[in-house]
């Protein structure tokens, strides 16, 4: 027999007007595609990768599901860059004074080049994404925070109310992306862009092929031009002229204080050494990072043929797949919205087939 499920400590009641002290009911809802909004999405969707969402798992919790199982690609990928950064600096100490120099500058250039490759493969992906949008009006990476209601987890238990959020994007499925949140001006924005016409009867129905065309085209060639991005962050963090910035590292200052030394004496005096530090570590990545670039182009010194001209062409084969693979995605969106338009009578009048 069928048990009913029961709302704990909540009765339920009807009334032609809402409650002045009723808390809004949370609802799906588009975020504005914003580097905050990028950065609170990801960090949500981590924080929750690593301290909530295996434990659910381990349980056998009811509410686990595909959407947690796919977020926990994140923990392998960050525990491995880690561990990878630990293993080459962790035995220096262990080293010679010469032997731990040498080993010292290898280990930062491989933590560095970990950390160079997951910037730059993020953030190159706008290369793609934001001329796609701006020639066709998709926006491939408009956010949106989804709302779930957990289930009770065995029969007769109280109803959670307690809401939970998930950080989706609404082009995650090409087939079923998430029309529903998206209003008529959207599609008649997508329509005007990409040559469909104002005014369309149905302006969903006439993008929506199109649309997913520009979805499987775009996530290709993101893909693509953000590993080879990476490559050149890696390249980069290889160079000989991040010395500098290493031996900010180094030569760090510390604050230094006695027995006479009052408490907010130590901590102003903390806070001085910490923003002097900050500042020269800064200073220093800068003046590192663009010799870095010089020296990836034109090849250190001495070096003839390949070795002189490998990062040069890397770079340039690199913003030739982006441009291309970017072109491609816009064109042939364009094509298809003109070829829908040769097959169509009128899209501004109704017909009907006799």
């Amino acid at each position: 027999m069928a048990e009913p499920i029961r709302i704990a400590q909540y009765n339920t009641g009807f009334s032609s007007k809402q409650a002045e002290t009723q808390q809004p009911v949370p609802e799906t809802r588009i975020l504005p595609d914003t580097p905050k909004t990028r950065l609170k999405q990801d960090f949500h969707k981590t924080t929750n990768a690593f301290l909530d969402y295996p434990i659910k798992g381990l349980k056998g919790d009811i509410n686990s599901n595909f959407y947690e199982f796919l977020t926990m690609g994140i923990v392998p990928y960050l525990t491995g860059s880690a561990m990878f950064m630990v293993v080459f600096n962790c035995v220096n100490k262990y080293l010679e004074s010469k032997g731990r120099k040498i080993a010292a500058d290898r280990g930062y250039k491989f933590a560095l080049g970990v950390v160079l490759y997951g910037l730059f493969k993020t953030f190159s992906k706008n290369l793609v994404t934001k001329p796609v949008k701006h020639a066709t009006g998709v926006d491939t990476e408009l956010p949106y925070e989804n709302i779930v209601y957990p289930l009770p987890k065995e029969a007769g238990e109280a109803a959670n109310i307690d809401v939970q959020y998930q950080q989706r994007k609404v082009y995650d499925s090409k087939e079923f992306f998430r029309k529903d949140l998206l209003d008529r001006a959207y599609f008649d924005k997508v329509a005007q862009k990409l040559g469909l016409g104002t005014d369309l009867n149905d302006s969903i129905t006439e993008t929506t092929p199109i649309i997913q065309n520009i979805v499987a085209t775009t996530n290709t060639a993101k893909s693509l031009s953000s590993y080879c991005w990476a490559a050149v962050g890696v390249c980069l963090a290889a160079q000989d002229s991040w010395t500098q910035f290493f031996n900010a590292f180094r030569e760090k200052k510390h604050f230094i204080s006695d027995k006479n030394t009052g408490f907010t004496q130590k901590v102003c005096g903390k806070l001085k050494t910490f923003a002097l530090n900050t500042w020269n570590i800064s200073k220093e990545f800068v003046k590192s990072f663009a010799k870095s670039c010089k020296e990836l182009w034109q090849g250190k010194p001495g070096t003839k043929g390949y070795m002189k001209h490998a990062g040069k062409g890397l770079v340039l084969l690199t913003t030739l797949l982006t441009s291309v693979l970017t072109l491609n995605t816009i064109t042939r969106a364009k094509n298809m919205a003109k070829n829908k338009n040769k097959n169509t009578i009128d899209n501004k009048k109704e017909s009907a087939v006799l």
